[in-house]
């Protein structure tokens, strides 16, 4: 009788304890690792889609910020995570698209080693200048470069990223001498630019917009293949004569191995975070445009194919 009774306790014990460990998993925070410090972006796009998401998921959200080596070190990390669903990244499309053609010690295979998730936004990149040239129209701020005298450079959050090259594709199709000033951020750029140290500057259009809004710079082109609807008024550098376009996006991916079904609730809770927010793109001067995980497997591949010619054009390698 006593050997039933104790064997009853140890199974009401073991009921107790998975029931406590399923509830314990449930409640279990997401992190969602941002490769940038806070403020830029990135990181606001990351809290706004962790706030939507939260109720989707059941759980918390919670946003950690590992910046360093131009975003690099957060695919790193996120490469050595466990796939159980509880760690994910927002990342911008130069990691997984650019970077491998200009790393030689890359320390991540951005095909091989991270489970898509869902695009979230289209961004656009801003060609702008400052206090440095009277220029109101791309084409006048060519005609100012142009003039060996004026000393024309742009400045970009970093050799090697987005922006440098597509300063670099600018120089090129416009047959321009323009000196590329490499900053640590776009924030960096930005103050150069309104104060007049650099006469253009290259940065994603979020963080130019608010300067443009309050006069201090004057956005004179963005790189998309439509003009951004923050700033209609605004050409495209294809329609300013220009035959350069850069569609940016951010997306969201989980490490390499995520059980399918894992994977297509997350899907699903990104879509829904993503139609949410679609008032804090608008703001922020980008485009809600969720993409089911096969697509943006698909376009970052597609990416990849077309960046690799361009960088070997151009001879650039990362010093690292």
């Amino acid at each position: 009788m006593m050997q039933r009774r104790d064997f009853s306790k140890a199974l009401w014990g073991l009921s107790l304890a998975s029931l406590s460990a399923r509830v314990q998993a449930q409640s279990q925070s997401v992190k969602l690792l941002v490769g940038f410090a806070a403020g830029g972006s990135v990181d606001l796009t990351a809290r706004a889609l962790a706030d939507a998401m939260k109720d989707s998921l059941g759980r918390p959200v919670i946003v950690e910020n590992k910046p360093g080596a131009a975003g690099r070190l957060v695919l790193e990390a996120v490469k050595q995570a466990r796939p159980d669903g509880d760690t994910l990244m927002l990342v911008p499309h130069g990691p997984m698209t650019l970077f491998p053609w200009i790393h030689r010690n890359l320390r991540y295979d951005p095909t091989k080693d991270f489970t898509p998730i869902g695009r979230v936004c289209v961004v656009d990149y801003a060609l702008t200048t400052g206090p440095a040239t009277p220029a109101k129209t791309m084409g006048e701020y060519l005609q100012w470069a142009r003039d060996p005298k004026n000393k024309a450079s742009y400045g970009s959050p970093g050799a090697g990223t987005i922006p440098h090259f597509i300063g670099q594709g600018f120089t090129q199709r416009t047959r321009t001498d323009i000196v590329h000033v490499p900053y640590k951020g776009s924030a960096l750029t930005m103050v150069d630019l309104m104060g007049g140290s650099v006469s253009l500057g290259v940065s994603p259009l979020a963080d130019a917009i608010e300067h443009h809004r309050n006069g201090k710079v004057r956005i004179l082109a963005t790189t998309g293949s439509q003009r951004s609807t923050a700033l209609k008024d605004v050409p495209t550098l294809k329609e300013a004569g220009i035959d350069l376009v850069v569609d940016g996006w951010y997306g969201i991916y989980a490490p390499a191995g995520l059980p399918d079904t894992q994977l297509q609730a997350l899907s699903k809770a990104l879509e829904s975070a993503v139609l949410k927010q679609e008032d804090f793109f608008i703001k922020n001067a980008m485009r809600a445009a969720p993409l089911k995980p096969e697509l943006l497997a698909q376009l970052q591949r597609a990416e990849m194919a077309q960046w690799e010619p361009w960088v070997k054009a151009s001879g650039f390698k990362a010093e690292d």
